[in-house]
């Protein structure tokens, strides 16, 4: 199988014969008629064979989609959204890609076996209505808005079957946005929990918030440039929002730093994000096989509209070049000799050096002293010193018309990539990986889907909060929703794993398939999880303290009607013609059992639906997928449909209210913007392609209508308008289809066109 791999270098015994079978097999793949799909399936690599399936979904759902970073804080809400699921990706192992060929393959096979059932279904839809697989109708619902159609999915969050039917629903409909049940402090989620982005730090993958970028250091004095012209000839400067950064792009700026002549050392400082900080996602490819296990590797670029995996950008705070001036080139010049271009006016030039040399003792400023003065008697000229580390100086003028772009200190001919008197060295590796495009001005990103924002001023930016509101300042309540809450995620988690499934991996799947799909935008457009977490623990708590409380109540009857004679003989009268007379004896009994029953009706209530899961989560993989299936179309239900194990905490006090009404109500309102055009008031993500690359890039971007925490001002790039959206794919638990469904045609009849 190809694997993808750390390094690009090829080692080894007989290095030139695999070579040589490598170039044979790109050769074979070249001149092969077959499709993509099908030189995947050959390779058994990119898309291996129907024997396991890649699926990906989403186990961590904790009933009410909390993620894993919110839930090991607790549910002390102060926990930022950059921290919310602290993992990392790597870009060079190959995952699986069954469940693309699978889908591909199942519509082309089953197109020419059953073309009449095909036709037939295609004639009973509705107008303009896509085609939507057999295996997916279900657990799919369509709500139509004029000619505006939204796909309801229904999904298990432990169930392999789900994300199948996701990505397939994506595929055939391709939508022009989709929606996911996630929400700001839940985006972590997309980021997957095995993998960091490459096995190597170097490989990882940043974006600089606001694209700060300085430089500290930089010699103070007449001739030197000024911090803008550095960051301009180096190519950080005017950096693209949101423009992804690898280890390859900063080692170039320090290159370029150090190619100015200027500088004998360069350390790069990066501050920490900001807390409420995001992911943003860009795909690629350009990516590495490795074909046999005696490393070697072959470099493979995917086609344009081949699937691509996307990989995360994290966001770094300001990024500072720190920089040290450069010394230790020769104490003494001895001759100067001008050419070129001289400006008239300069004088005698050699002079004034030898002059200057004097006075500064060093070769640099020197230097720089009679630039400033070359330039300020001709501005366009370019300057060599020429031997400028040495004794014997040349200075060459130029009369030419210089790009800004374009270095002039002078000295950048002193230096040999990197290599110079004075320059300390550095040791720049080689990489398994391009540098991201459109990090050097050879290309931008374009607004090929139509998703127009603007970015954020710097009063905007201020404005951003430094964390999200705690919701929940009782850290008893915090404590016990924490404990029940996560033990229950846990076992969903454990049942989720038995199917094949990973946390997040749901949401994943239908955000790389929508990329692949041409969709322009995905939609976090679930109500904020932390408001939730909160509302609920409360609940759990209020409902424990009533139960506790009542316990002690009856303990303290029973310890008082112990420890009182004269009381409890009173109760004995009492209760002598009750049943056989052996409450009589020992009348403290009755409070005692009393406390008993309340231990176990709390048990009941509280800890019950943990222990469904927990049993449920013991079953095989295959129990629980049959178990999970619907077997009745989601488009008939009456209610909420409700299924085994992972809605068992629906059964918590007041959780239909909060866990499902309430963000029904909030879903629903979400895509009822969507396809009226209406200001949203939820996060995401737009996309974005490379004009020469044509690599995706996904930008957080906000929703105009502002929300304190679930769609605050001065998060990520900026604020959206809402683009023409004729078709639309929501991804939800089964549980929310139904409530979902009546939201929206409530709202379409309050708002009749």
């Amino acid at each position: 199988n190809l694997n993808r791999t750390r390094s690009g270098r090829c080692s080894g015994r007989g290095s030139s014969i695999l070579f040589a079978a490598a170039a044979i097999c790109m050769c074979v793949c070249v001149l092969s008629p077959l499709q993509y799909g099908t030189l995947s399936s050959g390779f058994g690599g990119y898309s291996k064979g129907s024997g396991s399936v890649g699926a990906k979904q989403h186990s961590q759902q904790r009933g009410i989609g909390s993620s894993r970073g919110v839930e090991r804080g607790g549910l002390h809400v102060s926990a930022g959204v950059g921290a919310a699921r602290p993992s990392w990706r790597g870009p060079f192992k190959l995952r699986n890609r069954q469940h693309i060929h699978r889908s591909c393959t199942a519509s082309a096979s089953g197109s020419a076996s059953s073309s009449l059932k095909k036709d037939e279904i295609l004639d009973s839809l509705p107008p303009n209505l896509a085609p939507i697989p057999d295996s997916v109708k279900d657990a799919t619902v369509v709500l139509k808005d004029g000619d505006k159609e939204v796909y309801l999915i229904g999904i298990s969050h432990v169930s392999k079957r789900s994300v199948l039917q996701t990505e397939r629903l994506i595929q055939s409909v391709k939508p022009d946005a989709v929606m996911l049940e996630l929400c700001l402090a839940r985006c972590g989620q997309l980021l997957r929990e095995e993998e960091n982005y490459g096995t190597a730090r170097d490989e990882r993958a940043f974006w600089i918030e606001g694209g700060d970028i300085k430089i500290q250091g930089l010699p103070e004095g007449p001739g030197f440039p000024t911090e803008d012209e550095v960051l301009e000839w180096i190519g950080a400067k005017g950096l693209e929002d949101g423009q992804p950064l690898t280890r390859p792009n900063f080692d170039q700026f320090i290159r370029n730093l150090l190619n100015l002549g200027i500088f004998s050392s360069v350390r790069i400082n990066a501050e920490s994000p900001t807390p409420t900080a995001v992911p943003l996602f860009v795909s690629r490819r350009q990516i590495w096989y490795k074909i046999l296990p005696a490393q070697t590797y072959i470099p493979w670029e995917l086609g344009e509209d081949d699937p691509k995996e996307l990989y995360p950008v994290y966001p770094l705070g300001s990024v500072t070049f720190n920089c040290t001036e450069r010394a230790g080139m020769l104490a003494t010049i001895r001759s100067v000799k001008c050419t070129g271009d001289i400006p008239a006016g300069l004088g005698n030039l050699e002079e004034k050096i030898l002059k200057w040399f004097g006075e500064t003792k060093s070769t640099l400023r020197t230097l720089m002293l009679a630039r400033k003065e070359i330039l300020e008697l001709q501005p366009d000229s370019q300057i060599q010193f020429l031997n400028g580390d040495s004794r014997d100086v040349t200075v060459q003028i130029r009369k030419k018309q210089l790009s800004k772009s374009k270095p002039n200190t002078g000295m950048e001919e002193t230096v040999f990539d990197t290599r110079g008197v004075g320059i300390m060295p550095i040791q720049l590796q080689g990489y398994t990986i391009p540098k991201c495009p459109g990090a050097e001005g050879e290309s931008h990103w374009m607004n090929n889907r139509n998703v127009k924002f603007r970015k954020w001023s710097e009063a905007e930016k201020r404005k951003a909060p430094e964390s999200l509101t705690a919701y929940l300042t009782n850290p008893v309540a915090s404590a016990v929703g924490e404990f029940l809450i996560t033990r229950f995620g846990r076992f969903q988690d454990k049942a989720g794993r038995k199917c094949g499934i990973k946390p997040g991996e749901a949401w994943q799947i239908a955000f790389e398939a929508a990329v692949n799909s041409g969709a322009k935008m995905v939609v976090l457009g679930d109500q904020l999880t932390l408001k939730t977490q909160a509302a609920l623990a409360t609940e759990l708590f209020n409902t424990l303290a009533v139960w506790l409380t009542s316990f002690l109540l009856s303990v303290g009857l029973g310890a008082y009607v112990q420890a009182n004679p004269s009381f409890a003989a009173e109760a004995s009268e009492v209760l002598k013609g009750v049943g056989d007379g052996s409450l009589a004896e020992q009348p403290y009994l009755i409070p005692y059992g009393l406390a008993l029953l309340e231990t176990l009706a709390a048990y009941k209530v509280l800890y019950a639906p943990v222990r469904d899961m927990e049993v449920f989560a013991r079953q095989k993989g295959s129990n629980i997928e049959e178990k999970l299936k619907v077997k009745t179309p989601l488009s008939l239900a009456t209610e909420p449909v409700l299924l085994e194990g992972e809605d068992s905490l629906l059964s918590w006090p007041k959780a239909k209210e909060l866990v499902l009404q309430d963000r029904n109500e909030y879903m629903a309102d979400t895509l009822f913007r969507m396809v009226r055009g209406l200001p949203s008031r939820c996060p995401a993500y737009a996309t974005y392609q490379n004009s020469k690359s044509k690599d995706f890039l996904q930008r957080f971007l906000v929703g105009p209508d502002f929300e304190k925490d679930s769609n605050p001002e001065g998060v990520g790039i900026g604020p959206y308008e809402t683009p023409e959206l004729r078709r639309v794919v929501a991804v939800v638990g089964a549980a929310h289809l139904f409530g979902i469904q009546e939201e929206f045609r409530k709202l379409q009849e309050q708002n009749k066109k």
